[in-house]
This record gives structure tokens, sequence and C-alpha cells, in this order.
């Protein structure tokens, strides 16, 4: 004959049911800071400091971008990288989130002088058949993707990035320049 099955005193749990299983469910998870699943990608921010808290914390830096202005789009923060990516008005920012103004890479991306001469036929402004980059994604671990409206014909290119805060990476794929169209605004 077999043998009954020994069970110790803590391995019966109590069965809970009802209201008291869904408390149960929606409390502990919280008691060991789980948190519900939303509350991982919550649009409020981790941490809130005014103006004045932050000069006073003595570590902020201001990036004066280059003369004539900056002209941000888009941004992107890669915390893993510790690095804040910034399209703007032909050109793209790296900037290191400790040192902002100390070290930072710049790719300048005008647009081509054919997309200006095709912009201005179609009677627009000089200051618009700039190459403004409105999107600025990570592609994977080590590119990004950047699109820019290209003088009204859109272009996308891939961006070396690194793929470590220690790798001083930053340039512009040249040979992997594509169409932007369907993938960001003209203008």
């Amino acid at each position: 004959m077999a043998e009954p099955v020994r069970r110790s005193s803590w391995t019966r749990l109590p069965v809970i049911r009802g209201p008291l299983l869904v408390l149960f469910l929606t409390v502990v998870p919280h008691w060991f800071g789980l948190g519900s699943a939303g509350s991982a990608r919550s649009s409020h921010p981790r941490l809130r400091l005014t103006h004045k808290e932050l000069w006073d914390l003595n570590r902020t830096e201001v990036f004066h971008g280059p003369p004539g202005g900056l002209h941000p789009s888009t941004l992107l923060l890669d915390e893993a990288q510790d690095r804040l990516f910034i399209g703007a008005k032909d050109a793209l920012h790296s900037l290191s989130l400790e040192h902002v103004s100390a070290s930072h890479g710049e790719i300048r991306w005008p647009s081509t002088a054919t997309q200006v001469e095709e912009c201005l036929m179609k009677g627009r402004e000089k200051s618009e058949c700039a190459n403004y980059i409105k999107v600025l994604q990570r592609y994977n671990r080590t590119h990004l993707l950047a699109c820019g409206t290209g003088a009204f014909d859109p272009v996308c290119a891939y961006i070396g990035a690194g793929r470590w805060s220690e790798e001083a990476v930053f340039k512009m794929e040249a040979d992997h320049i594509e169409s932007g169209r369907g993938r960001c605004p003209f203008d």
C-alpha cells in the first residue's frame, strides 16, 4: 500500500473567495512595491522639481546650441546611455545627461541643394526649405531612426548611437538614407 502524503501545517493555505479575493489581489501587490500593471507606464513624472529647486541643487546646466538658435522639434531621452537626443533644424544633437554643455555630439543634416531648389519653386519661403527633424526613435540597441522634412520631401536616416554610455558614437549612416514619405510629416 502507498503511504499517505504528509502535509505540514505551513503548506495548508486558506481558500480565499469572493470580495475578499478581489481585495487581496489589489492590495497585496502594493505591499511589495509591485503596483498595478498600468502603474509602470504612468503618465505622471517620477520626480517633480520646481525651477528654483533645480537651481538650488546647483546641477543645472544650459545647452545653448549653435549660433542662431537650436530650433528643437523632437526629443528622445535614452536613460540607458545617459543621453538626450535632440532633433532640430538641419541638425541632430546628442547631449550627456551628466554634463550637457561639456560633451555633445552634433550631426549637421541640411536639405540638399536640389531639395531646396524644388521647395523654392513650389513657392515656399527659404526658411521653410530646411530639414526639420520631426521623428527620432530608437531603431535597435545601437541605432536611432531619424526623419526630417527635407524641404517638403521627407527623408529618413539611421544614426549610429552606440550601445553603452561609454561609447562616444554619434554618426549618420550615409549609405542608409531613404525616403521618409509615410513616416515623417512634410512640414
